[in-house]
């Protein structure tokens, strides 16, 4: 028989049975081989084959090309010592994640097809590989718990095979990156143990030795790095790993003053660095190694000097400044240091952690000299960029809210006593000044605007990077006007000669807006001084204060030009004086400046209203100077102008607060004692413990209050309803700051309902709200609770109140971890809130002992009312959605009692 090909020639059939014979049992052999069922040679071969070429290698490949891609992106911060593996952060790791999912796809893929395990035994060599490869990925993706699961499978699973002994160091890596450490060293010990014995392969154990320096590296244990160090070296690394490792050898040495081996391990990274950022900071840090005896100073001032003129340190200028300042202040030439540091932060541009350790030296230098203003600036421009797990950082946050405290009340004297020279001149002189400082401001203007046109111009005017010589200019091309430098160039000479500088504004053509202005007002303000709605004693209206810093008016208002405004000013200043003095005493611990501060207050405003506090805490003051005649001075001025104040009590008998904290642990005993025969209607004994109170404890117990109410409820149940409204009454007129007046109310609100034994309504004075607390708040004793402190935000520094708080927090409850925080609650009040409380004891045990604190509250007394109570965190939105205090406290008082 025969039959026709494709190609349309004739074949025999004896042929095409052969040929379909040999591709049939081809056929059959491959399907045969892809069953995972039977151990056979041929089965076995093809799954390796396979799973290495077909499945592994691309996995393993994306992976690396991820990787790649990665590392060039990374960069060290050469200012810390670097870690032996650098794998950046989170954002970072999202590069290589899309390639590692691939890698984890193809792994698994591997292991689902390829994979033969008889008798518990993988007869495939590329299934273990696989499984390392997916916690590689998921390492690599920063993925740390399920990469140490997946490390921990290969380890048990095959424990046979020597490529456990690879996962046992990538298992101590994840969790060295996790920063469980205590997991991680004992697997390193184990294999340490097992290349010894001869169990594992010696090829392991230079990346052991680098795991081992990591380890200790990320501990900041960088002594117990050195060592494995060393060793990994005398194993003879891959060439990159080796500068590295040389490198932070040297940076080690440097850091424990050992300049000389610092120095040698630098000079053989300039050598061999195969980056040039790596290089650079070998040789900045050579320079710093600089010793005042060796007197190589002016061989490696040059070095660097010739640095900042190459071309490719144009980027790495800021960590020259800062080398060259270091070895400044090794000779002790701290000016010269300062002008090299205040290069280095103005030449950062894009590396913010060498921006930060600049601003910080200054601020550390200046703070030194007392210089606390420049200092603040500083410090706040070092926490804008400084890494929040730098060493110290939480002190750094303390001393730079302390120092932005300070100068804020350094700035209001200053504004103050500005504002008052101002108007004590005569008026043309006034305007003169004003308008000296309006001509400043336009000047700068048109600087800065001159510098954009300049940068503008030299960019080739909104030209794009990549974009031809011909694109830019222009030419003769017809491109679009502001396309073409030259023509804009020559259009804005022609503007500013004919217009000058004007602002892109509406009527920009008209110098003067006033005639617009004129138009399209009905009335103008006669008078240049106050406020809106505010009226001269001539009958005058003020001028409203304007918006435009370019106007006598925008500065006009704020000078005081009456009596009233004038003492308003001189009230400013007392406060910031008196703040200042006890920042610099507590925040600061600056004796010098908070007795200077005292002393100016006393003499500039002899009759402040602080000048009892001013006396004693100088009186304090100069006897930690050891001043004991000015000490005795101030002394002998309290006892005798004040001889009741608790000041003058309290330098007669130093014990005076602890015997008053004793009278009040005994107080709150009786109360607690109050409290349970109220609620054991035992009413008799409430009026009896009411009234031993006030014999004993008068107006020095804060429970006085909450003694004289339970006392007016038991009479209310023991006496007339009379009787009942006059106590009540008395409470009210008695305490009316305290949280036992709106309840006090609200008895007598209820009462104005109702009716007499003879019928006739009961007469009250107070109407009020009933009480509805239970139907928006419940309690629940168990719940997380907070603290809250409401107060004027007009009267109080809320900032400054957060400080002492946590100061409080510092020393009383260190370990609780509180957190302190502020939220606007309405229109002139801010609610401070500290959290987090396990239940309501714990809550209202603290806020037993802030209450008692005259650190935080003395001066919250003088500024007026205020609120303080704990809330839990379910009823917390309700009352801020609510923002009714009153009706709170109401629930406050009836579900939280004082605790014993």
């Amino acid at each position: 028989m025969y039959y026709f090909n494709v190609t349309g020639v004739l074949r025999s059939t004896k042929k095409f049975t052969l040929a379909a014979w040999i591709l049939i049992l081809s056929g059959s052999i491959m399907f045969s081989a892809c069953s995972t069922k039977k151990n056979t040679f041929v089965r076995r071969t093809y799954h390796n084959i396979t799973a290495h070429y077909n499945v592994y290698w691309n996995g393993m490949d994306n992976l690396r090309q991820g990787l790649k891609e990665q590392q060039a992106d990374l960069k060290d911060n050469y200012a810390l010592i670097l870690p032996v593996f650098y794998y950046g952060d989170k954002a970072g790791a999202t590069k290589v994640s899309q390639y590692a999912d691939i890698a984890i796809k193809k792994a698994s893929k591997a292991i689902n097809k390829h994979s033969m395990t008889f008798s518990r035994k993988e007869y495939v060599r590329w299934i273990d590989d696989c499984y390392l490869l997916i916690g590689k990925s998921y390492f690599y993706k920063q993925d740390y718990p399920m990469a140490r699961r997946t490390f921990e499978f290969v380890i048990k699973t095959y424990n046979y095979n020597e490529i456990k002994y690879e996962a046992m160091l990538w298992q101590a890596k994840a969790n060295i990156q996790i920063g469980d450490f205590n997991r991680a060293e004992p697997m390193l010990d184990m294999l340490q143990s097992k290349i010894n014995k001869g169990d594992a392969p010696q090829k392991y154990e230079t990346e052991l030795n680098l795991v081992y320096a990591q380890f200790f590296i990320m501990q900041k244990n960088y002594e117990g790095a050195l060592p494995y160090l060393n060793r990994a070296l005398e194993l003879k690394p891959s060439g990159a790993m080796r500068t590295r490792c040389e490198f932070i050898l040297g940076q080690i040495h440097q850091l424990n003053g050992e300049l000389n081996e610092a120095s040698e391990k630098y000079a053989y990274v300039i050598k061999h660095a195969k980056t040039y950022e790596m290089e650079f900071n070998a040789k900045i840090n050579l320079a710093q190694c600089y010793d005042a005896k060796s007197g190589n100073r002016e061989f490696i001032v040059k070095k660097l000097t010739k640095m900042l003129k190459d071309d490719k340190n144009k980027d790495f200028q800021d960590q020259i400044y800062y080398a060259l300042a270091h070895i400044s202040m090794k000779d002790s030439d701290t000016a010269t240091a300062i002008s090299y540091y205040k290069k280095s932060v103005s030449t950062s541009k894009t590396n913010n952690y060498q921006k930060a350790i600049s601003s910080l030296e200054l601020a550390d230098l200046f703070f030194g000299t007392r210089n606390y203003t420049v200092s603040q600036a500083y410090y706040d421009s070092t926490m804008q960029f400084l890494p929040k797990d730098y060493p110290g950082y939480k002190e750094l946050v303390k001393r730079t809210m302390t120092l932005t405290d300070l100068v804020k009340n350094l700035q209001v004297i200053q504004r103050q006593d500005s504002l008052q020279k101002l108007a004590a001149m005569p008026e043309d002189q006034r305007n003169k000044i004003i308008d000296q400082i309006i001509g400043n401001l336009i000047a700068a203007e048109m600087k800065k605007q001159m510098e954009e046109q300049q940068q503008r111009e030299a960019l080739g005017l909104y030209g794009q990077p990549g974009m031809t010589q011909d694109q830019q200019i222009g030419g003769t091309t017809g491109r679009w006007y502001f396309y073409n430098p030259t023509t804009m160039s020559n259009g804005f000479s022609t503007f500013m000669r004919k217009w000058g500088r004007r602002k892109l504004e509406d009527n920009w053509f008209l110098s003067d807006k006033n005639i617009v202005a004129f138009a399209n007002e009905t009335q103008k303000p006669d008078s240049l001084n106050g406020a809106p709605g505010d009226t001269t004693k001539g009958g005058k209206k003020a001028l409203a204060k304007s918006k435009n810093p370019k106007e006598r008016a925008f500065y006009l208002p704020d000078i005081p030009m009456t009596k009233e405004k004038v003492q308003l000013s001189n009230d400013m200043i007392v406060e910031a004086y008196y703040q200042a003095g006890f920042i610099y005493v507590e925040g600061l611990g600056d004796y010098g400046n908070a007795t200077e501060t005292f002393e100016t207050l006393l003499s500039r405003f002899p009759g402040n209203k602080y000048k009892i506090q001013t006396a004693y805490e100088l009186c304090q003051l100069y006897l930690h100077l050891q001043n004991q005649p000015k000490s005795d001075e101030y002394k002998n001025q309290i006892l005798t102008l004040y001889p009741e104040s608790d000041y003058a009590k309290l330098l007669v008998n130093p014990n005076y607060y602890k015997e008053i904290n004793s009278r009040q642990s005994e107080a709150s005993k009786l109360y607690n004692d109050t409290y349970k025969a109220f609620t054991n209607q035992q009413y008799y004994m409430v009026i009896n413990n009411a009234d031993i109170a006030r014999a004993k404890y008068k107006s020095d117990s804060l429970l006085m209050p909450k003694f004289d109410y339970m006392r007016a409820l038991a009479l209310g149940k023991i006496e007339v309803v009379d009787s009942l409204v006059t106590a009540m009454t008395k409470v009210i007129k008695d305490y009316p700051y305290s949280k036992v007046k709106p309840m006090a109310e609200n008895v007598l609100a209820f009462l104005g309902t109702q009716k007499d034994s003879k019928g006739q309504p009961i007469v009250t004075d107070s109407i009020t709200v009933a009480d509805n607390t239970q139907k928006l708040y419940s309690f629940d004793p168990n719940a997380v609770h907070f603290y809250v402190l409401v107060v004027n935000d007009e009267l109080v520094d809320v900032d400054a109140l957060k400080i002492k708080i946590s100061d409080y927090n510092s020393k009383f409850h260190d370990l609780e971890n509180l957190m302190v925080n502020s939220l606007v609650l309405e229109t002139g009040r801010q609610m401070i809130t500290v959290n987090n409380f396990d239940n309501s004891e714990t809550a209202m045990n603290y806020f037993m002992g802030i209450l008692n604190s005259k650190y935080i509250f003395t001066k919250l007394e003088n500024a007026g009312a205020y609120f303080n109570f704990v809330i839990s965190v379910e009823n917390y939105p309700v009352f801020y959605k609510n923002k009714d205090i009153q009706q709170y406290l109401r629930f406050f008082e009836k579900n939280y009692p004082t605790p014993k």
